[in-house]
């Protein structure tokens, strides 16, 4: 009995563990102070090696007052069922709110996504320098101010009111544009699901094979030399050896919505089944473009996904996507070294030509948007020395090669252009050395024209839709002259439109109307080529230029002009919703543009004879006290003299005229955004 009392003072039921531990061998205490591992014989081969005396550990017994374990579990359990009642309250609200049955969409048809589904993009989370939002502002503010000058006739109802629409049209300028969403219009939820449905084997191989008997245009139109790349994927994919990688699969499915649109289109041949299998492979292709993986992975997949992506979005109007595209393809060739020649050479020649060509792809783009958009270039030109790609030796894919080559040679005279014209260093630059710029780059376009007028189309496959593209190029060339005569012009209190910057922006119209006159608008696929490769790139300056020239000499023929660039906007406004809005915005210009001129008042400016250029003032000339020093300063001869009636007149005393919206406008650091830049809002 006092055998028990004793054990139950130490501890009770301990004393079954106090014989345990006396028959147990214990680790000693060398080993565990040097926290090793102990063979628990004595003495231990650690302490041996170490040549340490070995003691076995001795056992301390806790002396310290123990609380009872009921306390912390109780407080534990708790713990526990206080969470338990808060996920079951919000699983109850949840339950009790009301949503919307879910639908589990048929893989046949095309997925539209709601707003919720679309990445969240502020409304000032891409916005460029210059804007065509901004310079229809200034543009109105203009008409505002040339009709207050106009004598009360019959016309002056017509005026106010069409100045009146000009105004609503701006009204709703700062509401979100579809054309800053970072997604394509029928973007898609991302798949929790790891599998990618495919099209059949069977309609692959058949399309293959058509493939093989005739290149499809995607191949063309993307420059890609490698007319076998389709059927090299479609091997990896439905037939792996290997592990397949997102990029691949991305890159596959993005080449077939291509080849399966195009067949889509021919008549009587194709299966009706290829519609069904577009729409698939755009879905996969686009939720591959929303991966993670596609948008920081360095590989030639993930980048030839990216050229495509961008083409896309160039097809569908989103610039923004397109500019977040070729920046993240610009990424990562830097990171991968494709603008080095010294690391492409190292590859293969087949795999070296093909990081070639998507690198000056890319480029192409990337110059062209950096000019129409106002930022600065993704490809520092200064820090590449990579080789241009050659062309094809298949005699059908040469001459399209060839065409892409020089395209990118005109990019290059574009990053030129907005480097050596545009950008902050250049604006700081004197007036003399950005005249020597502006002489030495003309040159350099009217070469570059020259040859690419002379290219050999010979024997190319889809010789008439390249005929198209060259034939149609005069109005992107005369479009970019628009922009390189506009830096010459100085932001002073009464500025000019040179001569030769009107003429261009006139020709550039003229070819506009000429080469729209020329294509069927039955034939969808050649109106698309023009629209995708001329009209979508090019800046929409001449538009503007020569609007703001009608009003300011009351010119006529310029109206007629406008109007009739205006009836080729309407004829390809169906495309997408930016040439819808570029047509209305156009037509509210025009219909300003001929009350104006109806009214018979006087110019609001007046045509130096000396170099043929049209000069504009402001309230401030009618006042200053050295009128020969400023017509120096402007480059105007001094015998030339202003009208009497030349000016806004007395009743505007504080308004400026014409040149209040010419010198932001058409003055220095304006390159006048292309047709994208319909929803663009200026900073």
């Amino acid at each position: 009995m006092s055998t028990e009392q004793s054990s139950k003072e130490r501890g009770g039921d301990k004393g079954s563990t106090k014989l345990g531990d006396l028959l147990l061998p214990k680790a000693c205490e060398n080993c565990k102070i040097r926290k090793i591992r102990c063979d628990k014989s004595s003495p231990c081969s650690s302490c041996q090696v170490a040549k340490l005396p070995c003691r076995v550990a001795s056992k301390f017994t806790d002396s310290r007052p123990r609380g009872p374990a009921s306390n912390y579990h109780e407080k534990h359990f708790s713990s526990i069922h206080e969470s338990l009642r808060e996920i079951k309250e919000r699983l109850r609200k949840l339950d009790t709110s009301p949503s919307a049955p879910a639908s589990v969409p048929s893989p046949d048809l095309c997925i539209v996504a709601t707003e919720s589904e679309s990445p969240f993009v502020p409304e000032t989370a891409f916005q460029s320098e210059t804007s065509f939002d901004s310079y229809s502002v200034q543009a109105s503010v203009t008409a505002e101010y040339s009709a207050a000058e106009v004598v009360h006739n019959d016309l002056d109802q017509e005026i106010h009111a069409s100045l009146t629409a000009l105004k609503s049209l701006l009204r709703g300028q700062g509401r979100p544009s579809p054309s800053n969403n970072l997604s394509f219009p029928r973007a898609v939820t991302k798949s929790n699901v790891p599998k990618v449905e495919l099209p059949p084997m069977d309609i692959i191989i058949e399309v293959l094979k058509k493939a093989s008997a005739r290149i499809p245009l995607v191949i063309l139109h993307s420059g890609l030399r490698d007319d076998s790349l389709l059927e090299e994927l479609c091997k990896k994919i439905y037939f792996p050896t290997k592990h397949v990688s997102k990029g691949e699969i991305t890159l596959m499915n993005g080449l077939l919505f291509y080849v399966f649109g195009e067949y889509c289109m021919e008549d009587g041949t194709s299966s009706p089944l290829y519609a069904t299998y577009a729409k698939l492979c755009e879905r996969n292709f686009v939720a591959g473009l929303q991966d993670y993986d596609c948008l920081v992975t360095p590989t030639l997949e993930n980048i030839q996904s990216l050229l495509l992506g961008a083409l896309k979005a160039q097809e569908d109007s989103r610039p923004a996507l397109c500019w977040t595209f070729v920046s993240t393809g610009a990424r990562l060739c830097q990171i991968l070294g494709y603008h080095r020649e010294a690391v492409i050479s190292r590859d293969p020649p087949k795999l070296a030509e093909a990081k070639r060509h998507v690198f000056w792809m890319l480029y192409m783009i990337d110059k062209t948007l950096s000019l129409n958009l106002g930022h600065t270039s993704n490809f520092p030109s200064h820090d590449i020395d990579v080789n241009m790609y050659s062309p094809s030796e298949n005699p059908k894919v040469s001459p399209w090669n060839r065409v892409m080559i020089s395209f990118a040679e005109f990019s290059k005279l574009q990053g030129r252009l907005y480097d050596e014209l545009y950008s902050v260093r250049a604006r700081r630059a004197q007036a003399d050395v950005r005249a020597r710029t502006i002489e030495e780059l003309v040159s350099c376009f009217y070469g570059w024209h020259a040859e690419f007028k002379l290219i050999d189309t010979e024997g190319a496959q889809c010789r008439s839709d390249l005929d198209i593209i060259i034939g149609s190029s005069d109005f992107i060339f005369y479009s970019v002259l628009t922009i390189l005569y506009g830096a010459q012009t100085s932001p002073a209190a009464a500025i000019r439109i040179s001569s030769q910057r009107y003429e261009v922006a006139r020709l550039s119209l003229e070819c506009h109307v000429q080469n729209w006159t020329k294509l069927s608008p039955n034939d969808i696929s050649k109106c698309g080529i023009y629209s995708d490769w001329l009209i979508d790139y090019a800046s929409f300056a001449p538009f503007l230029v020569v609007f703001t020239h009608a009003i300011a000499a009351r010119s006529q023929s310029d109206v007629t002009l406008l109007s009739q660039t205006l009836t080729t906007l309407e004829s390809m406004r169906s495309r997408s919703e930016t040439h819808t809005k570029l047509c209305h915005r156009c037509r509210v210009f025009l219909r300003f543009a001929k009350a104006f001129v109806q009214s018979h008042n006087p110019p609001s400016g007046f045509q130096n004879e000396d170099d043929g250029s049209f000069v504009f003032s402001t309230a401030a000339t009618m006042t200053m006290d050295d009128p020969a020093a400023y017509l120096g300063d402007l480059g105007v001869g001094t015998g030339v003299e202003f009208p009497d009636y030349y000016g806004l007149g007395a009743g505007n005393g504080e308004m400026e005229s014409m040149s209040a919206f010419l010198g932001s406008c058409f003055g220095e650091g304006s390159t006048m955004g292309g047709i994208w830049n319909t929803d663009y809002q200026g900073p």
